[in-house]
């Protein structure tokens, strides 16, 4: 099974509560009342995500996090990628270290890539606003049915 970690899925929804309260300055503590995460995960993810400038921090006694991007141009690869690397599903593709014992009797190996290119992709091409299109209710902190995220131009979701 394909599964992300567990710091990576929390990435992605710190990264949605800070989209609500795009270029607003949040604090470590802010993060954590909104998202019910433990502090010390919360201030490992906030110094990754800036490390990635995916955020911007700000230091000193006012100090905080801030997102300057808006949520929709942000690749939800990117934030993946930063927390586990490229896509590797298999031994046999270069990111999954290329190496393998059976790499010349093996038939299937090669058509490996075409998965992987589809769903880097497919996580290449969704966008932090996407995932925060059908959030469910409350999900992100304060964010009720009426709040959007800030969008700098026209998104197209869905067939």
């Amino acid at each position: 099974m394909l599964r992300l970690g567990r710091m990576t899925d929390y990435a992605v929804m710190v990264m949605g509560h800070m989209a609500h309260h795009h270029g607003e300055l949040r604090t470590t503590s802010d993060v954590v009342l909104s998202t019910g995460l433990p502090a010390p995960t919360v201030s490992k993810l906030l110094h990754r995500l800036a490390e990635l400038e995916l955020l911007t921090a700000v230091r000193g006694r006012n100090g905080g996090y801030r997102m300057d991007r808006p949520a929709t141009d942000i690749s939800v690869a990117e934030i993946i990628s930063g927390f586990e690397g490229p896509v590797a599903l298999t031994d046999c593709l270069p990111a999954g270290g290329g190496l393998c014992d059976f790499e010349d009797r093996c038939r299937v190996g090669g058509r490996w890539v075409v998965v992987a290119e589809a769903v880097q992709r497919v996580l290449d091409d969704l966008t932090l606003a996407d995932m925060l299109v059908h959030a469910p209710r409350g999900a992100g902190g304060s964010a009720g049915t009426g709040d959007r995220v800030p969008v700098s131009g026209p998104m197209e979701i869905g067939p």
